[in-house]
């Protein structure tokens, strides 16, 4: 019994919780307060905290990679911004989340120019089916550097593309590919949409 008991310890203190399942279209109000108490609970942490548990691709310098900003993330994400500042998310900004028509994905990508990124095609693809973005926007960025790496052969700039799916255009609980194009390159990010919330 006690062998049991210490193991029960061990998995709840050591063994992250990591959102499972699919990704949740319409959060019911236990999510939506489970995703709030987390964020309230690990408002000094909360980036490295949900980056870690939705993030795909790579996470090297310089390599492409992104974050999944579901419902629930979203959620977490403002109720640990508002914590730090001794507020609350109201009712209204509850709402305004949860009734979101649309995934967000965040993909940061490297250039060598501050407006390399406004000519990628994003798709997502699940199986045959090639679903189209509703919106996508880039926030380019230079390295404080980025003479010096330009010039050694290292990007020196980089983007954060903020790019949007309808959920009713995909299938939230099964696998996709991001399909990134520019100037005949094609970038593959495999997405397993059963790891997130």
């Amino acid at each position: 019994m006690k062998k049991y008991l210490t193991l029960l310890l061990v998995c709840y203190f050591f063994v992250p919780v990591l959102p499972a399942h699919a990704v949740a279209v319409n959060l019911s109000p236990q999510e939506v307060e489970e995703a709030i108490a987390f964020g309230n609970t690990n408002r000094s942490s909360i980036e490295k905290d949900l980056d870690g548990s939705y993030a795909f691709g790579s996470a090297e310098e310089y390599a492409e990679g992104g974050v999944v900003h579901t419902k629930w993330y979203k959620l977490a994400f403002m109720a640990a911004q508002k914590a730090r500042h001794a507020g609350a998310l109201s009712a209204p900004e509850q709402a305004e989340i949860v009734s979101d028509p649309c995934l967000q994905i965040n993909l940061k990508v490297y250039g060598r120019s501050l407006d390399f990124a406004r000519d990628y095609q994003v798709t997502l693809l699940q199986g045959a089916k090639v679903i189209k973005l509703e919106k996508i926007h880039a926030d380019s960025f230079s390295s404080d550097t980025a003479a010096t790496k330009s010039m050694t052969g290292f990007p020196g700039c980089w983007a954060i593309m903020r790019i949007y799916f309808r959920y009713d255009t995909f299938n939230p609980a099964a696998p996709a590919i991001l399909t990134l194009k520019k100037d005949g390159k094609e970038s593959h990010f495999q997405i397993d949409f059963k790891r997130y919330k």
